[in-house]
């Protein structure tokens, strides 16, 4: 027989009623500021109208390719509107999951408070039932038999007065557990609002998650289109000569600016002489260490795999400190977002470092100590002098940037 159902029958053999008022538990706010998340939805719109308009754009341009140029820099703007489409999407993510989790949490919460209140009206109950018991076992349920059973009118009075106090306390018991009956009920009907929200939420999530997958592989499409096309207008060097020179010189003060971030700081501690791979969820080479258009490309990119780069973590490739974060210049002299982390002093006493560019979120600050393999510092991007997203990842060994493949830093 169910608990409720036993009380229900001491209610019935104690022929009470009961009327029950409550205050019910005030519900905590546990979804999203709806002004923010509205905000968003409004300007996810916004992206997607300006989308659809570069779109209708890049097919004229493409039946009519005259200007290369006009077109790249077309592609250029569907792909930066791609990129804030999907860091938006990854917003809204990341604040819904924290919303569920937060959830979560308050139900564990009211799961917990309201079993504990079962065990103490389950307490209650048996004092019902063994009072119901003792008064059936005496038979004293009537002013006559108790008064036949009695020799003093004295006697009786005092009897009455003790049976009077017994019914108004079961009376009082009986009110207390119809009270927090209709209390666990009424929080038991919250509670499972609460779970139909969560799972709503959920699906919410996945949808996004969904849209946003599909975002990334629409961004590696449009950059491999932009990235085709740039190396068709590059090819002619001598007319591009005042641009590359522009490129050029500022390629060298940034390795001028690297350098002198690594030399300058202080390593502490030893490399450990090994190095995890920078992003786990993708193993994939776009492009190796070596030369490239003209000048030495000193890393390796990742990207164009099964798995789209954009947005994945970025974790310290070993443990150390970092030296340098640029988080608010998506610039940063071409490598947009870029980390560097001192990994201390090799055997051989030379200072080991590495370097994460292109990101599209940095996570650690100058002076953070990270863990190999395990700290995730930032998120693949598309920030920067590039084509199409994707790490470029560097080893360095005193200041000067060293095949991480071919001088065993990674293995591939």
């Amino acid at each position: 027989m169910s608990f409720r159902k036993k009380a229900c029958r001491i209610v019935a053999l104690l022929a009470a009623f009961v009327l029950v008022s409550m205050t019910p538990a005030a519900v905590s706010n546990f979804t999203a500021s709806a002004k923010s998340l509205d905000e968003m939805i409004k300007e996810s719109e916004q992206l997607k109208k300006q989308a659809e308009q570069l779109k209708k754009k890049i097919e004229q341009q493409e039946k009519n390719l005259k200007n290369t140029q006009q077109y790249i820099n077309t592609l250029s703007d569907q792909i930066k509107n791609c990129t804030a489409q999907i860091d938006l999407l990854m917003s809204r993510i990341e604040k819904m999951e924290s919303n569920i989790s937060q959830v979560q949490s308050e139900i564990s919460v009211k799961e917990n408070e309201i079993q504990n209140k079962r065990s103490e009206l389950e307490s209650k109950f048996q004092q019902l039932r063994l009072r119901l018991r003792t008064l059936s076992k005496t038979g004293n349920f009537t002013t006559l038999q108790m008064l036949l059973n009695t020799d003093s009118y004295s006697d009786y009075l005092i009897k009455y007065e003790i049976m009077k106090r017994i019914a108004e306390n079961d009376k009082k018991l009986m009110d207390e557990l119809e009270a927090e009956l209709a209390e666990i009920n009424s929080e038991k009907e919250k509670l499972e609002q609460k779970k139909a929200d969560l799972q709503s939420q959920r699906d919410e999530v996945e949808k996004l998650k969904k849209e946003s997958e599909s975002k990334k592989k629409e961004l590696e499409n449009l950059s491999a289109k932009k990235k085709s096309e740039v190396q068709k207008l590059s090819s002619d060097i001598k007319s591009n000569e005042n641009k590359y020179k522009s490129t050029y010189d500022e390629y060298l003060k940034l390795e001028e600016q690297i350098q002198r971030i690594i030399n300058e700081s202080q390593s502490s501690g030893n490399y450990a002489g090994y190095m995890f791979w920078p992003v786990p969820a993708v193993r994939n080479i776009s492009s190796f260490y070596g030369p490239r258009w003209g000048r030495l490309h000193k890393g390796i990119d990742i990207a164009n795999g099964s798995v789209p780069i954009y947005g994945q973590n970025i974790v310290a490739a070993a443990s150390g400190t970092v030296i340098y974060a640029n988080s608010t210049n998506s610039w940063g002299g071409g490598y947009g977002y870029h980390v560097i982390i001192d990994h201390g002093l090799d055997s051989k006493g030379r200072k080991i470092s590495t370097l994460y560019a292109h990101c599209s979120k940095v996570f650690v600050k100058v002076g953070d100590k990270v863990i190999g393999g395990k700290t995730v510092i930032a998120l693949a991007g598309n920030t920067g002098d590039v084509t199409g997203p994707h790490l470029h990842f560097e080893v360095r060994v005193n200041g000067v940037a060293v095949d991480p493949i071919a001088n065993g830093y990674i293995k591939w």
